[in-house]
Formats: C-alpha cells, sequence, structure tokens
C-alpha cells in the first residue's frame, strides 16, 4: 500500500529486490533466514513498532544515501502490485525528466495525491510516527481503512511463563496487541464491545503501579505492565470503551423491537437530540486529542449543568473570585465554552459562577493590584441585572490573554448573528432576556418585596391552582422566603445567580414552595436549555394535537396512577397538563419515548413548575442526571444498582452477608428509590426535600439517602428473614419520618428533631466520602458488565420472539443474530453517521439498509468475501491519479459531507449501477417477504426442526410473497410494481426477513430454490422471466458458482469429463441453459418470450451441472467467515437426481415433442424424476401440458422400455427428422442473446490458461466470444489537499539546491515544461500550473536535510 512520502534512513536491516535508478524495492531483513529474521525481528520489535516486510522508495541519485519511503507491504505480491502500477504509471514519466528536482517533484506530487485521495480527506495523521503506526497496525491486524488508530504504547504482556514486549494499538473499535521475541510471535486482537471489565493493577508482586487488566466476556484475561503512561492508557481504553457501549446499547435497546418489513420512510427529529450522540469533537488535532477534549468537555458539562453541544475553548488555572455583597475571596478556575462563562472554587464549600454570554451587558480588562500588593489583570463582569463580577489573575499568565482574546471572538460572533438577524427581520428568541425573566418567580420576588409578593401567583403552576403539599406554617415558608429574597438580592437571581455555600444551605433546611421550581431549574441546570431553545416546548405539544405520538396509549394508561391523592390530579386540568409534558417529550426524545415512574417525577415537578420548566427539567434529569434509568433495558437503573450493592458491601459489610444469607434482593426495595426519586417511597413533602438535594447535588444523593435509610434500619432489617418481611420494616420507618427521632430526650431541642431530620445528617455525615467522583469510579468499573448482560437479555428476548426458523436450530440462530447486529454495529461506528442514526424511526434502527445488507452477506457467503478481494485486486491495479479528477471528486465529496467507505461499501456502491446484481435481487426478494402470522416451533440442536411453513413450498406453485403480491388487491397494481433501482436504497430488511430468506436457500429442497430464483427475477406481475430477467438470472448463476469455487480453491480443479474445470463446466451450462431457455419460452411466432415456472423448472433440470448448482452449490457457498457452514446438517433434503444428456434435437413447440426428441429413455428418466419429486411432496412439472402419447409412454412397464430402448432412440430420430421438415431446423439465439453469452463466458474464462489443452471446436467456439469484459469504475477518491507533508518539501527543496551546486546553474527542464510532459487532466488541476501548488503541512523532522547531505 502507498504511503504518505516520508524520508526514510537506509539501514542493514533492509535488502534490495528490484532496483531501478530511482525506484528501489527493499526487502526487511527478518524475513531473511530464521536466526537472522528471529533477531532482526526482535531489535525492531523493541525499538520501533513492528516494521513492514517489504518497503518501496525513490532515491533521487543512485550514489544517495537518503530516500523518499512511497509505499509498504507486508506480503511479496502486494509490493509487486504497487511495483508494477510505478513501472506502468510512475517510471515512464521520470524517465524524461533530466534534474532530480523535477523528477523527485513529480513523484511526490503523485504519490500524495494517490495517497489522500484513497485515505480520504482528515484520515492522514499528521506526526510521521503516528503514520508508520497507523500502517503497522492496519497491515499486522489486516483491518481496513476505515479503522482510525487512535494512540499506540509501548508495554509488555504478563505471560505464564515469559514475558512478550511489545505495542499496544488502541483504535475505535479494537485493543490490540503485538509482540515478537526471539522467534515467539504473540498476535492479541480484542473488540472493545467484548472487554467486559477493566482494572488498575501492580507488577512484580505489587512493587509497581503500572499494570492494567483486561478481561473478555469469554473469561480470558490479560495484564499489560511496563506502561510508562499508565494513567493515561486507562483513561483512553476507558474512555473508548465507554463510546464503544453507548453503541451497544443502541443496538439492544431495540432488539427486542417488533419487526417490520418493506419500505420504511425516514423522520427527523430535533437538533437538541442529535447532538446528544457522544463523538470526538472534530476540531483539529489527531484522534487521540479529539477523544481526550470529549471527555474533557463530558466532564466540564457534568459539572456545571450545561447542555451537551458546549465546548470547553479555554481556561485558567487559577483566577481570584470576590462574590458580590461579601469580602470572602475565593481561589478557583476560571471557564470559557462557546455560550457560558464558568468558575469554581477549589475548595468544596466555596462558589460557583454559570453566565451566559447573553446575560453579559459588558467587560473590561484592567490592570490592578491585589491585596498582597502582586500585579494582575482585574476582569471586571456587568451581567443583566446590572451585577459587577469581578476576577483578578496573575500578570504573568499567558492563559488571561488567551481567554480574553477567545472571549471576544465568541462575543462578536454573537453580536454578528444578532445584526443578521434584525437585518432579516428574524427573530432570536435565545437572546432576549427580559422576556425570558418574566417568567422566574425571584424576578417578582426582588420587584415586589416579601409582603407583596406572597399575595400574587408567582408562576402558572398548579400549586397557584390546588394548594402545595404539606403545612406552610408549620414548615415555616415566610421565613424561607425572606432568606431567599436577601440571598438574591445579594448574590443575583435566575441566570445571573452565584452560588455561594449559603445557596446549598438554603437548599438543604428546605425550598419555600414559591421558588422550589425556579431553584430546580438553576440547580440542575434545565433553566439554560429553556433559555436556549424557547418555543420549542410549543412544537413539540402542536405536534402530538395534530398527530398523537406512538407513547399516547401507553402513557394514557398511566394518568390516572399519577400521585392520585394530590387534589389537581383529580380534575381535568391536572391530568391535561401531565398528558402534554409527557407526550411532548416522548416526541422530543424518541429513542426513550416513556417508561413507566417517568409519570411520577413528572406530576411532582408540575406542582411547582409549569409545563415548559417541567419540560425542560424533566430532559435534563433523564439526559444527563440519571441517563438510561427509563429506557427500555433499564440500563441506567441496573447500573446504579449494581454500584448500590457494591457500596453496602463496603459501608456494611453484616448488614450484607446478612441479606446473602437469606437470599434477600436487596434491588427489589431499592429500584424503586432511584426510578421514582422515593416519591413513591415517602410522603410526599418529605420526597420533596429529597428531590431539592437531588438537582442541586446530583444522583449521589440517592446513594446516600438510601445507604442511610438502611443504616438506621440495620438492627431490623438483619433480623429479616425473607423479601416481605424486609419491605414491611422500611414502609413502617416510612411512616414515621414525621416522628421525633428522640422523643424521650429532655432537651426540647433535640424532642423536635424528626427522623427525617436524622436521615439527613446521617446522609451527609456518614456518608460524605460518597462522592460524584466515587459514583462515577464506580459506574464505570461496572459498566461493561452491565451493559453485555442488557446485551444477552435483549438477544435472549429477541431469539425467543422469533416467529419462523426455517429450519434453523437455537446455535445457527445465535450465529446468525451476532453476524446481524454486528454489521448493524460497524455501520454505526462511523462517527459522522452517529447523528444521522438518531434520525431514524424506531423500527430503521434495527433494519438493513442495502450497504449493511451486502456487509451481512459478506460475513456469511462466499461469493460475496470473493467479490470484495476481486474488487481490492482491481482498485490496486486501476487507480485514478489524474489531478483534476481527484480535486472534482473530493470537492463533490466535502460539499456533500460524503462518509469516508470501507470496501464494501464502495463495491456496493458500485454494483449498484448493475440492476441485475445478485445483491439486489436478494434484497429486494428478502423485503417483499411476509413474516408468518404464526410461530413457527423453534427446535433445539438435539432435535430435528420441524420444516417450516414457509419453505415447504408446492414445486408448480409460486411462493408465498409472490402469490401474494399477485394476488387481487385493491391496490395490486401499486403494490406488485418493480422498485426501482433509485428506490433501492430506500428499502429495509428485518432479521426475521433474512432468516426466512437463508432458510429457504439452505434448509429447503432444490427445486424450492428454483423457485426463489425464479421469483427474485420475475416479473411479479406477469408470473415468467423475460429475456432480460433471463440474463440476469444466468449472470447470478455464474457469479455464485465464480466464488464458490475461489473460495474453495477448486477453480482450477480439472473434471473427468471433457478435462473442464468446475467453472468452465459451468458456463458451458449456463450457455447450454440460455439455447433452451429461447426455445422453451419463444412463442410459436417467434415474436414474444415470456419463460414460465414449469418451463424454467425443466430447461434447469436437463443439466446435471445446473441441478448439482441448485442442490449444492448455492446451499454450500453460504458460510460464516470462519468456515462454520450455515445449513442445518439434520434439515437438509437431498433431491440430486442423475442427469440424462439429451441428443441433439430440432425445434420443437410442444412438451411432448420435446420429450420425444430426446427418445424413450429420456421420457422414462423424466417421468422417474416426477415420481421422485411427488415422493417429496412437490412436482417440478405440471403435467397437463403433457399429451397422452407422452403419458401413455410413461406408463409403460420397465420391461417393454428395456426391449425397446436401443429402437426407441432411433424412433426417437426419426420423429426428430419428421418434425424438422415440419417446423423447419432449430433455429439459433438472435443476436442480443448470443452477445450476452459472450459476456458471460468471457467474465468466467478471464484468468484460465489452459486453452492449449481445449478441442479445436471449443477454441473456435472460444475465438468468437473474444471481447474482454470492461473494469468497473472505481470510486471517486476523497480531498487530497490535507495532511501533507512539509518534511518532504524541506527534501525536495534540498535536492534542488544540490542539483544547482552540481551544474553550477538552474535546472535544465523548469517547471513550466514539467507541465506540458504530465497529462492533460493533470495541468489543468485547479486551473493552476504544478508550480502554484502549495502544501501547507506541520514539519515534525529537521533532519531530513541533514540526512541528505
Amino acid at each position: 500500500m502507498f504511503v504518505l512520502p516520508a524520508p526514510a534512513e537506509p539501514s542493514a536491516f533492509w535488502s534490495d529486490v528490484a532496483a531501478t535508478a530511482n525506484f528501489v524495492l527493499q526487502q526487511s531483513g527478518s524475513t531473511g533466514g530464521a536466526f537472522l529474521q528471529s533477531v532482526l525481528a526482535t531489535i525492531q520489535n523493541v525499538l520501533e513498532t513492528k516494521p513492514p516486510a517489504y518497503r518501496l522508495v525513490y532515491r533521487h541519485d543512485p550514489q544517495a544515501l537518503s530516500f523518499i519511503l512511497l509505499a509498504v507491504g507486508e506480503t511479496r505480491s502486494e509490493i509487486d502490485a504497487d511495483w508494477k502500477w510505478l513501472s506502468e504509471n510512475i517510471m515512464p514519466v521520470v524517465k524524461e525528466l533530466d534534474e532530480a528536482a523535477e523528477r523527485a517533484n513529480f513523484v511526490v506530487t503523485k504519490i500524495r495525491f494517490l495517497v489522500s485521495a484513497e485515505e480520504g480527506q482528515d484520515a492522514i495523521p499528521a506526526d510521521r510516527k503516528m503514520r508508520a503506526a497507523t500502517t503497522t497496525f492496519r497491515q499486522t491486524f489486516n483491518v481496513g481503512r476505515t479503522e482510525s488508530l487512535v494512540t499506540y504504547y509501548s508495554c509488555a504482556l504478563q505471560g505464564s511463563f515469559m514475558i512478550h514486549q511489545g505495542w499496544l494499538y488502541l483504535s475505535e473499535n479494537y485493543f490490540c496487541f503485538y509482540s515478537y521475541i526471539f522467534g515467539s510471535e504473540k498476535k492479541i486482537m480484542l473488540q472493545l464491545r467484548d472487554i467486559k471489565e477493566l482494572s488498575r493493577t501492580k507488577s512484580m508482586g505489587g512493587a509497581r503501579d503500572d499494570s492494567i487488566e483486561v478481561e473478555e466476556r469469554n473469561g480470558a484475561k490479560y495484564v499489560f505492565s511496563n506502561l510508562f503512561h499508565r494513567d493515561e492508557t486507562f483513561e483512553m481504553l476507558q474512555q473508548l470503551t465507554a463510546n464503544t457501549m453507548k453503541r451497544v446499547l443502541i443496538n439492544s435497546e431495540y432488539a427486542t423491537s417488533s419487526q417490520q418489513t418493506g419500505t420504511h420512510e425516514q423522520r427527523s427529529t430535533d437538533d437538541t437530540v442529535a447532538s446528544k450522540v457522544s463523538s470526538a469533537n472534530n476540531r483539529g488535532g489527531s484522534l487521540a486529542e479529539q477523544i481526550a477534549q470529549q471527555r474533557r468537555d463530558e466532564d466540564f458539562q457534568s459539572e456545571f449543568g450545561l447542555p451537551r453541544d458546549e465546548e470547553l475553548l479555554s481556561e485558567i488555572e487559577t483566577a481570584v473570585f470576590t462574590a458580590p455583597g461579601t469580602a470572602t475571596a475565593f481561589r478557583g478556575r476560571l471557564y470559557l465554552s462557546t455560550s457560558f462563562v464558568c468558575y469554581m472554587s477549589h475548595t468544596q464549600r466555596g462558589c460557583r459562577v454559570t453566565l451566559p454570554l447573553a446575560a453579559i451587558r459588558r467587560i473590561e480588562r484592567a490592570n490592578a493590584v491585589d491585596p498582597q500588593g502582586l500585579r494582575c489583570y482585574e476582569l471586571t463582569i456587568t451581567v443583566w441585572h446590572q451585577m459587577n463580577i469581578v476576577f483578578r489573575v496573575p500578570l504573568s499568565s499567558n492563559a488571561c490573554n488567551r481567554w480574553c482574546d477567545a472571549l471576544r471572538g465568541q462575543l462578536r460572533a454573537m453580536v454578528d448573528e444578532q445584526q443578521r438577524a434584525r437585518s432579516q427581520n428574524i427573530p432570536l428568541a435565545r437572546y432576549t432576556l427580559k422576556a425570558f425573566c418574566r417568567t422566574c418567580p425571584s424576578e417578582k420576588l426582588l420587584e415586589l418585596g416579601v409582603s407583596k409578593f406572597a399575595e400574587t401567583e408567582s408562576v402558572n403552576c398548579l400549586g397557584n391552582t390546588f394548594g402545595y403539599p404539606g403545612d406552610a406554617h408549620k414548615h415555616k415558608e415566610a421565613a424561607k422566603v425572606k432568606h431567599w429574597f436577601m440571598y438574591l438580592r445579594d448574590s443575583g437571581r435566575n441566570l445571573t445567580v452565584v452560588r455561594r455555600a449559603e445557596f446549598n444551605r438554603l437548599i438543604r433546611v428546605g425550598l419555600p414552595n414559591v421558588l422550589r421550581g425556579e431553584v430546580w431549574e438553576v440547580s440542575s441546570g434545565a433553566m439554560y436549555m429553556r433559555f436556549r431553545n424557547r418555543g420549542v416546548y410549543e412544537r413539540y405539544v402542536n405536534e402530538y394535537l395534530d398527530q398523537p405520538g406512538p407513547c399516547a396509549d401507553e402513557i394514557e394508561k398511566d394518568l390516572n396512577r399519577s400521585l392520585p391523592e394530590y387534589p389537581g390530579y383529580q380534575s381535568h386540568e391536572g391530568i391535561d397538563a401531565l398528558r402534554r409534558v409527557l407526550n411532548a417529550y416522548a416526541l422530543r426524545n424518541a429513542d426513550l419515548g416513556y417508561c413507566q415512574a417517568m409519570n411520577i417525577v413528572a406530576s411532582t415537578m408540575l406542582i411547582f413548575m409549569s409545563e415548559e420548566q417541567v419540560f425542560w427539567t424533566l430532559a435534563v434529569m433523564c439526559d444527563r442526571m440519571v441517563p438510561g434509568y427509563y429506557t427500555p433495558s433499564m440500563y441506567g437503573a441496573s447500573l446504579d444498582q449494581a454500584v448500590f450493592v457494591r457500596l453496602v458491601e463496603d459501608t456494611m459489610p453484616m448488614l450484607a452477608q446478612s441479606l446473602r444469607g437469606h437470599d434477600i434482593q436487596l434491588s427489589l426495595a431499592c429500584l424503586p428509590w432511584f426510578l421514582t426519586l422515593f416519591v413513591n417511597s415517602m410522603p410526599l413533602v418529605y420526597a420533596l426535600r429529597v428531590l431539592d438535594c437531588f438537582f442541586l447535588e446530583g444522583p449521589k444523593v440517592l446513594f446516600q439517602i438510601g445507604l442511610a435509610i438502611l443504616k438506621i434500619n440495620g438492627g431490623t432489617l438483619m433480623e429479616a428473614s425473607d423479601d416481605g418481611t424486609f419491605l414491611f420494616a422500611l414502609k413502617e420507618y416510612y411512616a414515621t419520618l414525621g416522628e421525633s427521632a428522640y422523643p424521650d430526650s429532655k432537651n426540647a431541642r433535640a424532642r423536635q428533631v424528626t427522623k427525617f431530620h436524622e436521615l439527613l445528617y446521617v446522609a451527609y455525615s456518614d456518608f460524605s466520602a460518597i462522592t460524584h467522583q466515587r459514583i462515577e469510579e464506580l459506574r464505570r468499573s461496572h459498566q461493561l458488565r452491565i451493559v453485555h448482560s442488557v446485551e444477552d437479555f435483549s438477544k435472549r428476548t429477541f431469539l425467543r420472539n422469533v416467529i419462523d426458523a426455517s429450519g434453523f436450530t437455537r446455535e445457527q440462530l445465535s450465529l446468525l443474530y451476532d453476524r446481524y447486529y454486528s454489521v448493524l454495529f460497524y455501520s454505526r461506528s462511523n462517527r459522522s453517521h452517529a447523528a444521522a442514526i438518531l434520525s431514524k424511526s424506531d423500527d430503521e434502527k434495527i433494519l438493513l439498509d442495502v450497504y449493511a445488507f451486502a456487509r451481512f452477506m459478506y460475513e456469511i457467503s462466499s461469493w460475496m468475501r470473493v467479490q470484495i478481494a476481486e474488487a481490492k485486486e482491481r482498485q490496486q491495479s486501476h487507480r485514478n491519479v489524474e489531478l483534476a479528477d481527484i480535486k472534482n471528486a473530493a470537492a463533490a465529496a466535502s460539499k456533500g459531507g460524503a462518509a469516508k467507505l470501507d470496501d464494501i461499501a464502495k463495491e456496493a456502491a458500485a454494483s449498484l449501477e448493475n440492476p441485475g446484481w445478485f445483491i439486489t435481487s436478494l434484497f429486494r426478494y428478502t423485503s417483499r417477504i411476509e413474516p408468518p402470522k404464526s410461530r413457527v416451533n423453534l427446535q433445539s440442536s438435539e432435535s430435528e426442526p420441524a420444516t417450516p411453513t414457509s419453505a415447504a413450498l408446492s414445486a408448480d406453485q409460486p411462493s408465498p410473497e409472490a402469490a401474494s403480491l399477485t394476488e387481487t388487491k385493491p391496490d395490486a397494481a401499486e403494490e406488485t410494481k418493480p422498485v426501482k433501482d433509485s428506490d433501492i436504497r430506500s428499502m429495509r430488511v428485518s432479521f426475521q426477513q433474512c432468516v426466512i430468506a437463508l432458510g429457504r436457500i439452505v434448509n429447503t429442497d432444490m427445486l424450492t430454490r428454483m423457485d426463489m430464483f425464479f421469483d427474485m427475477y420475475s416479473d411479479t406481475n406477469s408470473g415468467s422471466i423475460s429475456r432480460q430477467e433471463m440474463f440476469q438470472l444466468s449472470e447470478a448463476i455464474l457469479y455464485i458458482g465464480h466464488g464458490e469455487d475461489v473460495e474453495t480453491g477448486s477453480r482450477d480443479q480439472r473434471t473427468s469429463s471433457g478435462d473442464m474445470t468446475n467453472e468452465e463446466k459451468l458456463l458451458q451450462s449456463v450457455s447450454d441453459f440460455l439455447r433452451r431457455a429461447v426455445t422453451f419460452g419463444t412463442d410459436t411466432q417467434g415474436e414474444q418470450f415470456a419463460l414460465a415456472r414449469n418451463l424454467f423448472r425443466v430447461a434447469v433440470l436437463e443439466d446435471e451441472m445446473l441441478e448439482k448448482f441448485f442442490a449444492d452449490i448455492v446451499p454450500g457457498s453460504f458460510r460464516f467467515t470462519d468456515g462454520v457452514e450455515l445449513a442445518n446438517p439434520k434439515r437438509a433434503i437431498s433431491t440430486h437426481l442423475p442427469a440424462t444428456a439429451l441428443a441433439p434435437r430440432g425445434s420443437v413447440s410442444t412438451m411432448s415433442a420435446r420429450l420425444l426428441a430426446g427418445g424413450r429413455s429420456v421420457a422414462e428418466e423424466m417421468s422417474a424424476r416426477v415420481a421422485q419429486t411427488i415422493a417429496l411432496g412437490s412436482q417440478f412439472v405440471d403435467q397437463r401440458v403433457l399429451n397422452p402419447v407422452v403419458r401413455d409412454a410413461a406408463q409403460t412397464s420397465s420391461s417393454e422400455t428395456s426391449a425397446a430402448a436401443g429402437q426407441g432412440r432411433v424412433d426417437g430420430d426419426i420423429e426428430l427428422a419428421d418434425m424438422n421438415k415440419q417446423h423447419g431446423e432449430m433455429a439459433e439465439p438472435d443476436d442480443e442473446i448470443a452477445e450476452h453469452m459472450v459476456q458471460l463466458s468471457l467474465r468466467n474464462d478471464a484468468g484460465n490458461e489452459h486453452d492449449s489443452e481445449l478441442g479445436s471446436e471449443q477454441m473456435e467456439k472460444r475465438d468468437e466470444w473474444a471481447n474482454a469484459p470492461r473494469e468497473p469504475q472505481i470510486n471517486a477518491p476523497h480531498d487530497p489537499y490535507e495532511n501533507l507533508l512539509d518534511e518532504v518539501d524541506q527534501l525536495l527543496d534540498e535536492i534542488t539546491d544540490n542539483d544547482t551546486a552540481a551544474h553550477g546553474k538552474k535546472p535544465a527542464v523548469d517547471i513550466d515544461e514539467l507541465d506540458n510532459m504530465l497529462s492533460p487532466t493533470d495541468k489543468t488541476l485547479a486551473d493552476k500550473p504544478l508550480k502554484d501548488l502549495d502544501y501547507q503541512v506541520d514539519s515534525d523532522d529537521d533532519d531530513i536535510a541533514r540526512l541528505l547531505q
């Protein structure tokens, strides 16, 4: 494979294999003798990543000691193909150039554009070592160009008897290791989705903390030590596996959905949903840097409760902040993102600031002196509410300048957007703060004062109409409102509030009901989502009112179960509000939709918040605070249950042991705590206090409260002997939360402490070590196991729900399921497709399009694998290096946002232009299959499966899908219309449809397969095959036969009859089949052609090779990549009947005459075939077309037939002569058929070298078909103008300087003359001559000039 040109040093490790004046093909010393290979390979493996076995370099001078690396290869055949291409396309031009500089410029330019076109626009790493490691990774582990290497590390694999020193490669989907030590080669390739557990360990008996242990799903464990950057490696591996598990969950969430059929229309969702896809931010830099930035962005968003599309732009490590209204100074970090300025102090009891850029009125920077007398920058920000926020930054900090420049750029972009909107009269709601602030009760509180505020309705919520829970006097509502008034007056409000330690304390003691909704919004970050997405909720409500979503019925069932004790939900007003909120959220987040327990939380929030506030708070809660809680698999809740059990075992081991001893399931009581946030467990007034803390501090509060409940009731719970006693003890405790915790105390204040106060105290004091970081760490440690368990459960559920097994055993269905969902998984692995996946409907996410279907066929069929291998060879030998073509194709791809395709997708896209491609025909056929209405018994591997109803077809009846398509219906004309080629990209197939289609191929009899091929290519309206469809079917036969022969290695094996290969014999059979089909299908006038089903069977069964093809070759060609046969051996039905070659015959018009033309022996043989077929339950020929003469001949006794066998042949010849006199000689196929047979022949004859062994007649026939097939057009390459090397440019400049010094003058041939030597297409690139091309690439090696000297 060609690589981006880079300097290459001469080495004793390399020896020349072939050379010209300027090009050298070299072989690595590690490919020499056994001893030398072992020593050199070990040295190379230790010093650098695994080197290639061969390389191809350019030398500007035969005596030069510096090279330019052009290509590398692992095999001689691979590097020879590159050498051949150079000799045909590059070397002839190089010979015409006189000067070394011109030759080098020409070669480097060509190879640069070639590699950039093949690799893609952004796929080439800028670092030279990273490029070499990427090439090594792809060649060593045989992965495609679409698999991007993230990073690599030097490490050692701990073995049983020795340590394997080598290199660890981390890509987007794989975890790989390679080592070669003195003949011992170790290669490990794991899919990230198969990793079960990751952990940091110690090596050398615990002396060195430098190891990582990796455990697979199958239980295999690997320990990698000698990692100099162990923590960096572990964090990178954690982030990659986390991204992988998110994609695994996408597959698992919809594995149990209903399988639909036919063409599906796509639907779109809002941009906020698409932005949730976890992918590396494409902001330049290496892939490792992008993934590291992704993790920093996620941590930043989680810390400040910001939307998912916020990107961290700049930060200042040390900044001093003085809070308004106080003299206290806090030291912390200052952040800037795309839409927010954020600050957080280093201490937990400090303060936090989150300011939207739209709320900033003015910002100033001035030189100042801090209280210690040190000079500093003073940043003063004036916000919307006329409050000044001041930050002091050390004067020596360069980060301050970068931070200010980034802020200036963001503010300028925001102002420009507002000016453009004003000029176009487009309202920008997200920048109008005045209207938004009116929806916040804090504005009215500060405007009216405490006394007047109590008399007004501050927010449109159910509490204003139906009252708030609890006794306002008992809970001191007035005093709480007064304290909040003073805090908001001094520290800002709503969007500009400064959250100091007092802010947290006021929330923990209990929020006033009138401010509870706004404080929940501010604490959770939902206010920022509502501020940026005004009008979105109304749009979803209108959409729901126009057309209810798929979750409307399920939501309707739970509306009356939502807080039925609250008066608001005993009226239409509360029920209608809850209905609108839940349906709107189900439309916004179609992936999640609706889950039980969401109604409990939403109904609680509606008491204190407006519908729009509840909508966005519910979105933040489900997406960020408790992700995965309300998905179909409830992955998040299961993960947190595992974390909670681990915390119970760590903090209360005796209680955990007691529960295990009595087999009490802790999740039985704890799962409702997490799903309903304690609303259904505690009395509502106390559950609201838990929600106050939850929105402030996140999900860690749920763990702290849960652990405190178990600890307080530990003695009672340890006495519980079963689940019922355990739950009853907790229920009694909840009922007494309002009672005094110390009723017998002599201290009056102690008697006022309730059990709920005690619960909060124990939660925050005894379990203060349960931090957000601790929870996230435990989540990561359990995440892989939980995801795998969810995936396994989804698989079992899905396979149980398969209606028609089509003859496959459970083990075979399991293998098919793995391949099917692996195709779905890796189809989504490309980061550019992640947002597009979310725009599809729920059904489409588990359906295959034609490209994914081609990948699925690659996994289970030999002929598809052969096609891809041959396509790669063609692409390698037919590269397009016309610079203008490359530029145009790259520009089109960049404009359309096209993603880089792998080899299978490229071949599928190119083959779709051929309407008769077997994959497209099979795909259409599969999409038309109607899943059965009733279940077919699914047998285990120990017993023979029952014959599926979908496969038990009558031989003279059309298949079920063909019959249903030809059935008379009101819209039959529309339904039976053949799908156009342009429409096939919108079609989808389900797993059930794939199983049925494959079952009809591999688990049925020969005649059913023949009918399936007939249905794939026949017009469903006419029930017959046209001439063009017959040609396409013939191509499919040769296509499958060729692929099977190539993969099994039987392509060149000679047969005993005629000394022909299997492929040649199949070609001859297909040619004879075409002649017979033309004869059978042409009417008596010879004008119209239509081959019926029964005549198609006769045309096939008259040839032994075609009979073998449908009986053995077709089902045998379906096997997995590891060689496992797809067919069920206990289900196979043998219908292989011996075929008798028919004598030449003339033109006939009836079935009777055709049979008599072959003689009575043939008639007897055909009757025997009919009898055997009928015995199998099918019939391959319609006997009503036989005349009485044939029926009488078929009923003749065997003895009479044997006695007249010889005479019968003579009679047949006489009958043939008589028929020839009446009808004339047999008509030859017309010109179109003859030309098509020529193409079929040449498609399979290419590459055979046994012409001399054929007979003269066969040679003459082949000479008549001597037109070579055209190669398919290679896909257009990508943009070549990215990631080019300045270091090679330096090398070229050095070559030019040497030439000038050697000749004492400028080169004899200038660049203009070089332009004239190039092809016309090259010269027109970008309307510039070659001398004007400029390659802007960062240089990472300054030693090139020294090497050349």
